[in-house]
């Protein structure tokens, strides 16, 4: 019983670690597109470099705290 227990464990903690990483790559490929986009969709160039640099701080901020909670650092 304590190896059924045990193996449920790892593989319970192995679909965690896949989730987290799977939804930091989508956070950070959708950011980095949004950042793209941003450079011809805004008008103005004070806005293409706000859109820009927010959208790539805004994906970096998101993989850092999904590091934080999966306990990375």
């Amino acid at each position: 019983m304590n190896s059924a227990k045990s193996s449920l464990s790892k593989l319970g903690k192995i679909a965690s670690w896949g989730t987290s990483h799977f939804l930091e790559a989508m956070i950070t490929g959708l950011c980095s597109i949004a950042a793209f986009l941003s450079l011809f969709l805004l008008e103005g160039g004070v806005m293409k470099t706000v859109g820009f640099v927010g959208f790539f701080v805004l994906g970096y901020l998101l993989s850092l705290g999904l590091g934080l909670l999966r306990g990375e650092r």
